[in-house]
């Protein structure tokens, strides 16, 4: 009985409660089915790793020429024959702040210029891009968003960046 009369059970329940309320103000509550899998866990492991895949179907057949670099890393060029993928792997920063461009060319299909990754709009730890190139009705990038290994069966598609 003198437990209850002591004022560090009273501290110990103002902690306590100060720490439900933080841990409850970092989710996002919402009656909707929540269309972003990682967003909640994205925002709680700010270094979380990310791959991001690219595929040359470009519709002419030809060798896809990238080179992807953001404001700490430069991958370099890559070539990218037709129906072949190539991969990259980093940490997004703790700012959130993460982005990757990159150039796109290829023979009789121009020079483009797409961001393949941005922290607030990509919330995918693997990340499918698919270059269509231009022409069609499409739009030249298709993104399929991976998440834990698995697709989450939404495809999104991007015009190449202005």
């Amino acid at each position: 009985m003198a437990f209850f009369c002591n004022h560090q059970f009273y501290k110990l329940m103002i902690y306590g409660f100060v720490f439900y309320v933080l841990v409850l103000s970092l989710f996002k509550f919402s009656d909707a089915a929540s269309e972003e899998p990682i967003g909640r866990a994205r925002r709680l492991l700010p270094f979380q790793q990310k791959t991001i895949v690219i595929s040359n179907v470009v519709r002419n057949h030809e060798v896809l020429n990238v080179h992807c670099k953001s404001s700490e890393d430069d991958l370099g060029l890559q070539h990218i024959r037709f129906f072949h993928i190539w991969s990259f792997r980093f940490k997004v920063n703790w700012k959130g702040t993460t982005k990757f461009r990159c150039h796109f060319t290829w023979k009789g299909g121009g020079d483009h210029w797409f961001t393949i990754f941005k922290d607030r709009r990509d919330h995918c730890d693997y990340c499918k891009w698919s270059v269509l190139g231009d022409g069609g009705r499409e739009k030249p990038m298709i993104r399929t968003r991976w998440w834990k290994g698995y697709e989450t069966g939404r495809d999104d598609f991007y015009d190449w960046d202005k």
